[in-house]
């Protein structure tokens, strides 16, 4: 939010539930000056009733609904723009299913991840379809794994399989021949976001990040895997202690 906001995008978030949840609204206003449209928003402007009020707010469908009219009116403008979605008909207990999701499957969620994927994947090929898509890049990314255990565990039982968080950068403007069997963390979606969008990186890291597109090792990569990791984050360090944790009048 803060590099875009340097480089004078229009910045605008759309989530169905409350942006004061776990202080979102904190993150978004005070990192990149983010037009917040959220449940309250959407009352607030006539795009849902008062009185409405499913799951976290409203569901996605009225999500993608909105951003296709967000998307429009943010390509219209000269300056480049950032626009973020929070879905969340998946969150757990059971997902949430609107009336207008097919009913294939005997388990809700089941025909709530079914229904999600379609969803997605229309408003995908939407902005796909759009003049502004040649230079515009789509990044989905889960913000954890499912928490509906039982459920995966189910589905996963008798297999190796090992639950990731899905992600996909389509219309990147960097390239890579390292697309598979990566090892990677939340940390280097920061510095892979960035390079897909066209920026050069020096040294192809940022923070704790690595830039996917790199090919150079992630920090997971480099360690071995993630507990080797974990082992090494949880040191002490006096750096940072004494240079970047300090509070005023220590």
């Amino acid at each position: 939010g803060d590099i875009l906001k340097q480089q004078g995008y229009n910045q605008t978030f759309i989530m169905g539930s409350e942006a004061s949840f776990g202080g979102r609204d904190k993150l978004l206003t005070q990192h990149g000056s983010y037009d917040i449209q959220d449940y309250n928003y959407a009352k607030q402007h006539g795009q849902i009733a008062e009185d409405y009020k499913v799951w976290w707010g409203y569901e996605d469908k009225k999500l993608f609904q909105f951003a296709r009219e967000e998307a429009s009116r943010l390509a219209s403008s000269d300056k480049p723009f950032n626009l973020q979605l929070l879905t969340a008909d998946t969150h757990f207990t059971d997902g949430y299913l609107d009336e207008t999701c097919a009913k294939t499957f005997a388990n809700q969620y089941d025909n709530v991840h079914a229904c999600s994927s379609k969803q997605v994947a229309e408003f995908v090929k939407w902005v796909q379809s759009q003049p502004f898509y040649k230079n515009t890049t789509i990044i989905i990314s889960g913000d954890h794994l499912g928490m509906q255990t039982s459920y995966y565990d189910e589905k996963t039982a008798g297999t190796n399989y090992q639950r990731t968080i899905y992600n996909a950068f389509v219309n990147p403007a960097a390239t890579t021949n390292h697309t598979k069997n990566r090892r990677f963390t939340t940390f280097d979606m920061y510095p892979s976001t960035l390079a897909a969008l066209g920026v050069k990186i020096d040294g192809e890291r940022l923070g704790l990040g690595t830039n996917l597109f790199s090919g150079k090792e992630t920090l997971v990569e480099q360690y071995g895997g993630i507990e080797n990791l974990n082992a090494e984050l949880v040191k002490r360090s006096d750096y940072y202690e004494n240079k970047i944790f300090t509070r005023s009048g220590n």
